[in-house]
């Protein structure tokens, strides 16, 4: 079996630069409909503007969320809108949202949004006409309006907002959106997961707010040691050992996290996100962002701690293709870099060149960040 290296780390604050971002189309506030709008954009107001991105589950390995949040991230204030829960009906999955998102957005000044679906159909997808399955479900767009607005003119901290959103709101959040699926099971006729066991988890939320955050961390821990423990046919990761991350913050929040992988080289531990596609030269613009996201934090770890002792380290994402021609890793001269997409003009697209050139710039302007595109 693969050795799992812990390590123990610590993080100030958090400074990142992104280039990578796509254009955020803005949207006046009161047209703003979060089951109409694009996924991620800037809502303006008479007085001021905030970045939004939305997410269609809870689970953070669902639809590409980090990369949503990551074209977001140069904004001034930034929103997320998280459903509580989402259930695709009993032949289908259920998730429900993690204490460790929010200690994620917490540590990177996101303002969460919490939402919860209130309608939904029966699905008639080709094959799943006789399963219990939901489909085209639809957020209640006044609830995620009216917390929009509040933000809006919101100056405490996103940490301070999501705080007293959890504490005082959540159960009552939580507890409406059951009660939607239920009325959705009703009109519909699908069934869906037992509310037996949501409510024993909503429960312990209502004993004692501390206890969310430990059965949340507790399954976050667990999924981080056995995603750690979990190999990935399709990643080609050959470069290193598997690793679990308990890192800290001065407000005493844990949050656990996986890297792909981690290697030690020339007394250097490098974090590595590994990014793979088998049908392109290059993986897809929302796979990059999502990986130079996870590595946001892991970049602004002040420090990197393992056995009981500070170790030197570095975070790099790894990009892989086929028929690349040599390989680079960014930061780079700018005359390695014209080499580089001179060799590989006739692999690369035009697209695909922009997003190397600015894959150049994001490293310039982090410090702890390494970049590398090669064959696979």
């Amino acid at each position: 079996m693969t050795e799992v290296l812990h390590f123990t780390g610590f993080i100030r604050g958090i400074s990142y630069r992104t280039y990578l971002t796509q254009e955020l189309k803005e949207i006046n506030l009161d047209n703003f409909d979060v089951n109409k709008a694009n996924t991620f954009g800037l809502i303006k107001s008479p007085d001021t503007e905030i970045a939004y991105a939305q997410w269609v589950s809870p689970k953070r390995t669902r639809s590409y969320p980090f990369a949503r949040i990551y074209n977001t991230y140069n904004s001034s204030k930034v929103i997320t809108i998280i459903p509580v829960i989402k259930d695709e009906g009993s032949d289908g999955d259920r998730d429900r949202i993690q204490y460790s998102t929010i200690s994620w957005m917490n540590l990177l000044n996101i303002y969460i949004v919490l939402a919860y679906y209130e309608t939904a159909e029966k699905s008639a997808k080709k094959g799943q006409e006789n399963k219990h399955k939901l489909t085209n479900q639809q957020f209640n767009n006044e609830f995620v309006k009216s917390q929009i607005e509040q933000i809006l003119t919101y100056h405490q901290s996103a940490l301070h907002w999501n705080k007293n959103l959890f504490e005082e709101r959540f159960t009552e959040i939580f507890e409406k959106a059951l009660d939607c699926y239920d009325s959705i099971s009703r009109t519909t006729g699908v069934s869906i997961h037992s509310r037996q066991g949501m409510n024993s988890y909503l429960q312990k939320i209502i004993e004692e707010f501390e206890e969310f955050k430990n059965i949340s961390l507790k399954g976050s821990q667990s999924a981080s040691k056995r995603e750690a423990l979990t190999s990935h046919k399709l990643e080609y990761l050959v470069d290193g050992l598997k690793a679990t991350f308990s890192i800290e913050n001065y407000l005493g929040g844990v949050y656990y996290l996986t890297p792909d992988e981690i290697f030690h080289e020339n007394e250097t531990y490098i974090i590595q996100e590994s990014k793979n596609t088998s049908k392109e030269s290059l993986p897809k613009l929302p796979d990059i962002q999502d990986g130079l996201f996870k590595l946001i934090l892991f970049s602004n770890l002040d420090s990197l701690i393992l056995n009981g002792q500070t170790v030197a380290f570095i975070t790099k994402l790894k990009l892989t293709g086929k028929n690349v021609i040599g390989s680079i890793i960014f930061p780079n001269t700018s005359s390695e870099l014209e080499s580089f997409l001179a060799a590989n003009s006739k692999i690369f697209k035009s697209n695909q060149k922009e997003i190397i050139k600015k894959l150049a710039l994001e490293t310039e302007h982090n410090p702890k960040l390494r970049i590398e595109v090669t064959s696979n």
